[in-house]
């Protein structure tokens, strides 16, 4: 790629605007911009042609190369077509990574990563390192790519969208526990789980692949490696890294006993990198759960309220309801990604604390019928006297939950679902949660 190259840039939302801007700094004036959205807010000034609407990946062979959006699939039969006609496919963060000049730490997983990447981040920059991070967490990386020097460290989050055309993976690959998720972009698991192949597919015998032996998918992964293998596993009452005890895992200052497993790579990482044991305690002893994930919005009456909106999937909705040994009321439910709710149902019927689950959105009725399976296959015997109501919107859910709460009980919004049914992202849906809790007298 040069500057005569002629470039596209498929998906104009934070990672395309971000490319934009690099390489308009970096001299590219030849650029196109391809997006479905007929309504974009583009700066003119900025000189770029446009291809907008529902044709806009057509006649992608007439340029060089075309920077995919995460959000647009990499097996997309026009652009597997263009790359087949010579066209150079990429995206940012394959590029990032082609030019990085210092070692990555690349963190991925069905969930975790993000509490993974900053725990790392933190660490890290206590611990006196030059430190960026960046991906779905942080800044877009191409922003500050032209800063970094050989001797800096960057934490990259990545998604499998992210990781499914890498040909360079970073140094440092983290896997957190893999299970399913977002197959209405994969064709299926088996295509979710090789996306997240590229972590590690093409690390070298310097590189370090960290995976944790307590879930079957390192398996999967563990024939991958290329350099060193460490392993993490979640055991007894304390944190260790190799025979070293770090810390207690009481002195956990997050909320939820699955954090536990983004704790322990975390560690490994940044006493792999020379950070202090003193610095990596403090760290654990202090650091908070991210927004959206099992953050504490206030308490009522007694009553302590948490957004999980942040939680997309099943299983980290379970991983949500086992944070609680309190009287426990559940918000769930959202947009359908093809996820089965049978194993989700199961928790909930048996997790005899949880005596109120709320649902709303598109799966409230999958979701629904998943429980009236679920006490079918336990009975009376196993299965805890759950409730089970349906509201129409957060609000109703929200005023319900607070009457319905017992003093030193929780309510926690832990959907198991994607927003865009309702809202535009977890972010809209979780701000919704927390003004409708803070409404509460």
């Amino acid at each position: 790629m040069d500057q005569r190259s002629k470039i596209g840039i498929l998906g104009f939302g934070v990672e395309g605007r971000a490319m934009l801007d690099y390489l308009h700094k970096n001299g590219h004036k030849n650029l196109t911009i391809c997006d479905q959205n007929v309504d974009l807010d583009i700066d003119p000034t900025q000189g770029v042609s446009v291809k907008l609407g529902p044709k806009y990946l057509e006649n992608l062979e007439r340029l060089d190369i075309v920077f995919r959006t995460p959000g647009i699939p990499f097996l997309e039969p026009q652009i597997q077509s263009a790359k087949a006609q010579g066209v150079e496919v990429s995206s940012m963060t394959k590029f990032f990574i082609e030019q990085c000049p210092c070692p990555i730490i690349g963190v991925t997983g069905t969930k975790g990563k993000g509490t993974t990447c900053s725990l790392i981040y933190e660490m890290l920059k206590k611990g006196g390192k030059n430190v960026y991070l960046g991906g779905n967490i942080g800044n877009p990386p191409v922003e500050f790519l032209d800063e970094l020097k050989n001797d800096d460290v960057v934490v990259l989050e990545l998604s499998s969208f992210q990781l499914q055309d890498l040909e360079k993976s970073p140094r440092y690959g983290v896997i957190l526990n893999t299970t399913s998720d977002h197959l209405d972009y994969h064709v299926d698991r088996n295509e979710y789980m090789h996306a997240k192949e590229n972590l590690l597919a093409h690390q070298h015998k310097d590189s370090l692949a960290v995976l944790n032996k307590d879930y079957e998918y390192c398996k999967f992964y563990e024939q991958l490696v290329r350099g060193e293998l460490k392993w993490v596993s979640v055991k007894g009452g304390n944190i260790y890294c190799g025979d070293e005890r770090i810390a207690d895992v009481s002195e956990m200052k997050l909320v939820g006993s699955h954090n536990l497993e983004n704790i322990l790579p975390a560690v490994l990482i940044a006493y792999e990198l020379g950070v202090k044991k003193s610095v990596i305690h403090e760290v654990i002893k202090t650091f908070k759960n991210l927004p959206y994930r099992l953050q504490e919005v206030r308490e009522l009456g007694g009553v302590r309220y948490f957004n999980d909106s942040y939680s997309t999937t099943p299983e980290t909705s379970m991983a949500a309801v086992d944070s609680f040994d309190e009287p426990t009321i559940l918000i769930a439910g959202g947009y359908d990604k093809g996820l089965s709710y049978n194993e989700w149902a199961i928790k909930i019927l048996t997790k005899p604390n949880l005596h109120t689950v709320i649902l709303i959105g598109d799966t409230a009725q999958k979701m629904e019928d998943a429980l009236v399976r679920a006490e079918d296959r336990l009975g009376e015997a196993e299965g805890s006297p759950t409730r089970i109501l349906r509201r129409n919107n957060m609000e109703e859910a929200v005023v319900d939950a607070y009457a319905d709460s017992e003093k030193g009980g929780v309510v926690v919004l832990s959907p198991a679902a994607a927003s865009f049914d309702m809202y535009k992202n977890y972010k809209e849906r979780g701000n919704d949660f927390m003004a409708q809790v803070r409404k509460l007298k």
